[in-house]
């Protein structure tokens, strides 16, 4: 059953609507924590900048993270070849 969820990033309170309330609050936590670092890093003032950049910081990391699985995939299948052949 969906749930309304309400959070707080960047100091603006938000309502989602999902069904795992708990994972809808560690997502926000995630980018709230994300927006203060920015923030506070950059000294930025404007809200939506603020977002913006820490979205950017955000798929910086999933791009990375992404990027670490293709390796990860590539060497394991190059392991079941190996195993394969002996």
């Amino acid at each position: 059953m969906e749930k309304r969820v309400e959070v707080t990033i960047g100091r603006q309170l938000y309502t989602f609507v999902g069904e795992d309330e708990e994972r809808i609050k560690r997502a926000a936590m995630y980018v709230d924590r994300k927006v203060s670092e920015v923030l506070t890093e950059h000294r930025i003032v404007n809200t939506v900048n603020a977002l913006i950049m820490a979205l950017m910081e955000m798929a910086d990391e999933y791009l990375e993270l992404k990027d670490r699985v293709g390796e990860i995939e590539r060497s394991a299948d190059r392991l079941l070849k190996k195993m394969e052949e002996v």
